[in-house]
């Protein structure tokens, strides 16, 4: 039975709790009360993508000529001072702020009100027109004391508005900063061929499907992850400054006869060329061919163009589903180890170094493995992980020496019959080199491949 003391703490610890809960209930219901409520609203009632032009003024500096922009079939462009693509990422921060703008306070648009705030001759006026034909005005003037908000005019109202300092931000940019900065228009996932010529050489390569061919120095396969990302850094890469608006000298950039030449061409056979001309310090001159515009690039997007054929061709030494492989007979320094599967994981083993029943006993028992279940990963894992550190399309009597007598020899037959054979030398001069019988071709490999196919039969238990 518990005592009465112990009840009455109990009984008063309750009671505190409650109280707790109440004043701190009531305390927040006082702050809510007190909060002060969202009394801005917006600037304006619509929806980015709805506006079809903007056009943006700079009244306060009568040099700046006012900067036109339309959508045009979803693209926008700048019409005026000069016809040229818009910059996506900067006038669609623009077009944001408009839409999500919101005018926190008022104040009487008196003249002299207008002087103090920098509305008389606003810094930045912004016009535009909807898809529906409808038309607004924004003029931006001085930042308030706080630094935070902006007073504006919108539309044809009497009274001054306060808006967010970030749209000033964003719309008071020169031109360079508004236009279109890429080097070259193309989506990377759509390219379907391309053809590069640079110091290296000249490549060709086309996709077929989802994997990628060289045509051009040689046939051979493409590494689908370098050519994506190649692709992808070309599309990506950004203009420095502009050399000249028209191509009437082309010889005093380079680009009569370009050192670089990149021509991308996707499914529907659209085609997009860039040309990279003479060095002037550490940039590059270069145009879009289907662009008026010279401009400059830097070292970084030069060297995306300068890539080799050596750099984007595939330098896996093998191709193979494991999965698909059902023999798989080992030479190495342990032996000879024939392996067949048994199902979908277990393979079963023996080293047929070991002729006869005798041999078999007299043999140590770890390494004794007939018969016991294996797995072929420490064969599977290294092969298809090999990446060649030089490829050598046409080796050379001496290379073809180092292969002679081969130091590791795998031959895997899949289950339609086919033949795989891998053959890796020994270490010379701190590689090894490896052929396939799919092609002539040899792979110069780091030597830590051969230790790791160096197994025991006994290392392929489970």
């Amino acid at each position: 039975m518990m005592k009465k003391s112990t009840l009455i703490v109990l009984l008063a610890a309750v009671v505190l709790g409650a109280a707790a809960y109440y004043f701190d209930w009531k305390r927040g219901q006082k702050e809510a009360a007190n909060s002060p409520a969202d009394t801005s609203k917006p600037a304006f009632t619509l929806q980015a993508d709805d506006i079809s032009s903007l056009t943006i003024s700079y009244p306060a500096d009568p040099k700046s000529q006012p900067i036109h922009f339309e959508n045009q079939n979803g693209v926008w462009q700048i019409t005026q001072p000069l016809r040229t693509g818009a910059d996506d990422v900067s006038l669609q921060g623009i077009l944001q702020q408009l839409a999500s703008a919101r005018v926190a306070q008022t104040e009487p648009g008196t003249p002299d009100r207008l002087r103090v705030f920098g509305l008389e001759t606003p810094d930045v006026t912004l016009d535009f027109q909807m898809k529906n034909g409808a038309k607004h005005s924004l003029r931006l003037g001085k930042k308030d004391f706080t630094g935070v908000s902006v007073y504006a005019i919108v539309d044809s109202a009497k009274d001054v508005a306060l808006l967010p300092e970030s749209l000033l931000v964003s719309a008071d940019k020169p031109l360079q900063d508004l236009r279109d900065h890429s080097v070259l228009h193309f989506v990377a996932p759509d390219a379907t061929s391309f053809d590069l010529k640079n110091p290296s050489g000249e490549l060709a390569a086309a996709k077929d499907h989802d994997a990628w061919k060289f045509t051009k120095p040689s046939s051979a396969p493409g590494d689908g992850g370098a050519i994506n990302s190649f692709l992808a850094s070309v599309a990506t890469s950004r203009m420095t400054t502009i050399a000249s608006e028209t191509p009437d000298n082309l010889a005093k950039y380079g680009l009569a006869n370009p050192g670089i030449s990149l021509t991308v061409t996707d499914a529907k056979g659209k085609t997009a060329t860039v040309l990279v001309g003479k060095k002037e310090g550490d940039e590059y001159f270069a145009r879009d061919s289907s662009r008026p515009t010279i401009f400059r690039i830097n070292q970084d997007a030069y060297k995306k163009l300068t890539e080799s054929f050596t750099g984007l061709r595939d330098k896996k030494l093998v191709h193979f589903d494991p999965a698909a492989i059902t023999h798989a007979e080992i030479h190495n320094a342990s032996g000879t180890i024939a392996c067949t599967r048994k199902n979908e994981t277990d393979w079963t083993c023996d080293n047929t170094d070991q002729k006869d029943d005798k041999q078999k006993q007299d043999a140590p028992q770890k390494d004794n493995q007939q018969g016991k279940p294996a797995s072929l990963d420490k064969l599977f894992t290294p092969l298809e992980q090999a990446t060649a550190e030089e490829i050598f399309d046409r080796p050379t009597p001496n290379l073809l020496s180092k292969i002679a007598k081969a130091a590791f020899e795998a031959i895997l037959t899949d289950k339609n019959g086919k033949v795989l054979k891998v053959e890796i030398s020994k270490e010379s001069g701190g590689f090894v080199y490896a052929r396939t019988s799919e092609t002539p071709t040899m792979y110069e490999l780091k030597p830590q491949i051969l230790t790791d196919l160096n197994f025991k039969p006994s290392d392929l238990t489970n």
